[in-house]
């Protein structure tokens, strides 16, 4: 797969002056949808916090380019050599986190 973007992103998490950092990576679309893949880069765990960095995807990158991150990509996250998908019931709200 081609990586078309990569980006680090801050975003909030349990302890107000200490975010977390990520790196997202958004690849050329497979199976009609944008294959997003995150990766934790400091002590944070990314799945507790995924409402608010789903939120913070949506808004900073992929609303500019009118893609629904609910229907139109394909979130993961990645940690070491396990892979988890996010799947989406309908809103950014609700999801679950199923290990692949």
């Amino acid at each position: 797969m081609e990586v078309l973007y990569s980006v680090k992103l801050l975003y909030p998490t349990d302890i107000p002056v200490s975010p977390g950092v990520i790196n997202v990576e958004i690849y050329k679309p497979q199976q009609g949808k944008l294959p997003i893949y995150i990766k934790s880069l400091d002590e944070n765990d990314p799945k507790q916090f995924m409402r608010n960095i789903a939120s913070i995807i949506q808004e900073e990158l992929l609303k500019r380019i009118n893609i629904d991150i609910t229907t139109q990509a394909q979130l993961y996250i990645v940690e070491g050599d396990a892979k988890y998908k996010v799947v989406f019931n309908d809103s950014l709200n609700s999801f679950t986190i199923e290990k692949e």
